[in-house]
């Protein structure tokens, strides 16, 4: 089963928001392999098209092995989907243009693109120690936050009691599959009061591990009660409250101070000056020859490495038929991400980064920043949508429809953010010229799409086993590169 199929089962047996802890367990904890060894490469001259994070890597490390290089960007900047968004900056999708309007403060930015880095994705992380970009904590889960307006920490807490109470139970019904000595007996037991917050009776009637109705002062505090067992037939609230156990999301999750744009800009100051060449789209490549037709002109060269987006690669008539055919078969998502300024009124709540979910309404997440604590405004991703109809449903709708629609949805968690928030701004991926997509569904992708073809090599996170990760694209990079002799 590939993963939209299990995302789609998990749909089908759980409602509409029972595919998002999914997500936290299917992306493998993959690291990007050992860096590859390129040959000497002095003289010879190679072309990157696209300057995502896949092609900066591959031109700076082919720089650092001597090649005469060019990178050929179609779009007016760098960095593909790492896309930070700050006041002044022009989003660009089909048929509109937004200009960012937030305050002109170093702090106020949106990460349109990915937004966090898992701790053992070395490679990145890699480059982000050797060119020297600051990284910050990512606040990713936060218990303070809410799910359907039910805080994590009660979820949790309630949980667990559940399961350590069920658990005892089944002890003492002899249920165990081979024989216990008492001594261990007593040792389970233990643990499950331990792990549930069970009274001496072995039930759960409550812990602090909930957080406070009444928070201690100089009275005790009263906890939250724990929840009915009827709640958690809502698989929203428990796959919510676990999400964060996948892989690929647990702390410690990191991202660059001032936004995931330090990351491209860091390669692209290492390379030379002029090597980056921006608005040219890529018009054709022909494999055999190492030549590349642009808008502006034509280019020749030893080896080319293409980091377009499958979506884009399939429109060049040069690559053979069975690589546009299986180029145009790799399913795109259409993901979008939404934000707005606000004051921190979140963080008078005591909730200090992480996500809050509404997994049923179209917006599914809300990521409170991790960064400016105590600032008076702060920039609030208002919605991180990747479920597919929920995406299609977005991009239809123009700019300020999607602010409006978010805007109520989130006004159920937070009352008083229609009043405050301030200049929206959206990113539908699928409708962003020069990516026709947020990631590739990694399952889908037939291996011989990251095979040479001619003087042509292939690179781009859709190409790993962690699509959608940056991690994904320098292990995309460091496959294409290895491959050259």
């Amino acid at each position: 089963m590939n993963r939209r199929a299990l995302l789609a089962a998990a749909s089908v047996a759980g409602g509409g928001a029972a595919a998002m802890a999914v997500l936290g367990a299917l992306a493998p904890v993959a690291a990007a392999g050992p860096r590859p060894r390129l040959p000497p490469m002095a003289g010879r001259r190679v072309l990157v098209l696209g300057a995502g994070l896949a092609g900066l890597v591959c031109a700076l490390e082919l720089h650092r092995a001597g090649a005469e290089e060019s990178v050929l960007e179609a779009d007016s900047r760098i960095g593909g989907r790492s896309l930070t968004l700050r006041g002044g900056d022009i989003v660009r999708e089909d048929g509109a243009a937004q200009t960012v309007a937030f305050d002109r403060d170093p702090g106020l930015y949106f990460n349109a693109g990915p937004a966090r880095i898992p701790h053992h994705h070395q490679g990145l992380l890699g480059y982000c120690r050797e060119l020297g970009v600051p990284l910050q904590v990512l606040v990713n889960d936060n218990r303070a936050a809410l799910a359907n307006g039910v805080p994590l920490s009660q979820i949790r807490a309630s949980m667990r009691g559940l399961v350590a109470e069920l658990a005892t139970k089944a002890l003492g019904a002899g249920l165990l599959d081979a024989p216990v000595s008492e001594a261990d007996m007593l040792r389970l037991r233990a643990m499950l009061r331990n792990f549930g917050a069970l009274d001496r009776e072995g039930r759960f009637r409550g812990s602090p591990r909930a957080g406070w109705v009444v928070p201690p002062g100089v009275a005790p505090g009263t906890p939250r009660p724990p929840l009915p067992l009827a709640v958690f037939a809502d698989p929203a609230l428990w796959m919510a409250a676990d999400f964060a156990e996948g892989v690929n999301y647990a702390a410690t999750m990191l991202a660059p101070e001032g936004g995931m744009v330090r990351i491209v800009a860091a390669l692209a100051a290492a390379l030379p000056p002029g090597t980056i060449r921006l608005g040219d789209p890529v018009l054709d490549v022909l494999p055999a020859e190492g030549r590349v037709r642009l808008a502006g002109g034509e280019e020749r060269a030893d080896i080319v490495i293409c980091t377009l987006p499958a979506p884009l690669a399939a429109r060049l008539p040069g690559l053979s038929v069975a690589r546009r055919a299986a180029l145009s078969g790799v399913t795109q998502e259409p993901a979008a991400k939404l934000a707005v300024q606000a004051p921190r009124f979140w963080e008078a709540a005591g909730i200090y980064g992480g996500i809050s979910w509404l997994p049923e309404a179209d917006i599914t997440q809300l990521w409170y920043p991790s960064s400016g604590f105590h600032a008076p405004q702060g920039v609030l991703t208002l919605a991180y949508i990747w479920d597919t109809p929920r995406g299609l449903r977005f991009a239809a709708r123009s700019p300020a429809e999607r602010a409006a629609a978010a805007l109520a949805e989130a006004a159920t968690l937070h009352p008083e953010l229609p009043a405050v928030a301030r200049h929206p701004v959206s990113v539908a991926w699928g409708r962003m010229p020069w990516a026709r997509g947020a990631w590739a569904e990694g399952s889908a992708v037939p291996p011989f799409l990251s095979e040479p073809e001619g003087r042509v090599h292939f690179a781009g996170d859709w190409l790993s086993a962690l699509p959608g990760w940056q991690e994904g694209a320098v292990a995309s990079a460091w496959h294409a590169l290895s491959a050259i002799r």
